[in-house]
């Protein structure tokens, strides 16, 4: 990979005052507007849009529907476009049999090592305020265990295969608990699939979250976002990246910082509230500061201040499901706006990025 982890003094090449060239890449199950074609057609849609990484979401959601062939066929297209291929391995606890969830995790890595992907992720799907397991209850602590127990599992395949596992900042879980658990296991292995949107749903500032998590960031997931006030606290709406108020300038100068130099655009449509109004909702947030906080209420206060100004629809009006066309739409948009963004602080794109149909690509 041309992504650089560790902390540099200095990450600008010597003697050019210009940071190193990055990569724009897109996840996706299937590509908009290919949701019912074959894998290898929304392969070649994202190639064909500029996109020099492509991340799939789930190798298990192919390997169960015997889509191994499919699989093949795309990373030897992606070897052949010099596109790297990454891929998501599944959920990574707390909750099922351990032996079942680690068993269809390593056979997800196992497959994907065979065809030469080096960098993986997983997501998890814990409960905070605990729950019930076989007949016993797992408080947040506990089921934490349970899911660095599941990602040890993998250590030993992954360090064999020189592959990486990144745990992604999943709405369940707060970047403090994440950066833990990476640094329990093997740093040789493990790392973190940085997913900005989530960390509002925790309460937590991006801006901040990418500055303290950026040296162990080996992939992102990136979009933006927009917090409606409601009864509760906030609701979360995604939006393309320049679409919505997130610090993208702080964001990505962050990450940048440290290293970071894959940037890959994630679209789904999540809804999370953050019910920071509601007092019980802190005696499962241990993580929380009056810091993140404020710029989370910041966030809304520029939500409400957009919605006056016409910059947003309201949450009454919200589109909850749009078409195909309006997520590509979106998807180039960002891809656009994230080019212009990392440009404007000299660290190139290694290919033009995607652009909305009907513009010329920027140079």
């Amino acid at each position: 990979m041309t992504q650089i982890t560790q902390l540099l003094p200095d990450t600008r090449l010597p003697g050019t005052g210009d940071l190193p060239a990055t990569r724009l890449g897109v996840q996706f199950t299937r590509y908009p507007g290919y949701e019912d074609r074959p894998l290898q057609d929304s392969f070649r849609a994202a190639v064909d849009d500029g996109f020099t990484l492509v991340v799939l979401n789930s190798i298990a959601a192919e390997l169960s529907a015997g889509a191994t062939t499919d699989l093949r066929d795309v990373a030897d297209a992606a070897r052949q476009a010099g596109v790297e291929l990454q891929l998501g391995l599944g959920c990574a606890g707390p909750f099922g049999d351990p032996a079942t969830v680690r068993e269809s995790l390593l056979e997800a890595l196992l497959c994907g090592t065979e065809l030469g992907i080096k960098e993986f992720f997983v997501y998890t799907r814990s409960v905070r305020e605990g729950a019930e397991e076989e007949g016993r209850f797992l408080d947040h602590p506990a089921q934490l265990r349970l899911i660095r127990a599941n990602l040890e599992a993998l250590a030993s395949a992954a360090l064999s295969a020189k592959v990486r596992i990144n745990v992604k900042t999943h709405e369940d879980l707060a970047s403090p608990e994440v950066l833990a658990l990476v640094r329990e296991l093997d740093p040789a292995v493990f790392g973190i699939g940085l997913d900005v949107a989530n960390l509002v749903v925790r309460g937590e500032d991006p801006v901040d979250v990418a500055r303290a998590l950026g040296t162990h960031v080996r992939m992102t997931h990136l979009e933006d976002a927009v917090l409606f006030p409601v009864e509760e606290g906030y609701r979360r709406r995604l939006r393309a990246i320049g679409e919505g108020v997130f610090d993208w300038d702080g964001i990505l100068r962050n990450l940048l910082d440290a290293g970071v130099r894959d940037f890959t655009l994630e679209q789904h449509r999540g809804k999370f509230d953050t019910p920071v109004f509601d007092r019980s909702w802190f005696d499962h947030e241990p993580h929380l500061n009056a810091a993140g906080l404020a710029q989370v209420a910041r966030l809304g206060v520029a939500t409400h201040d957009g919605v006056a100004r016409g910059r947003f629809p309201a949450l009454a009006d919200w589109d909850e499901e749009p078409g195909a066309a309006e997520r590509r739409r979106q998807l180039l948009h960002s891809a656009s706006t994230l080019r212009r963004l990392l440009t404007s602080i000299r660290a190139g794109a290694n290919e033009p990025a995607p652009t909305q149909p009907g513009e010329e690509r920027l140079p």
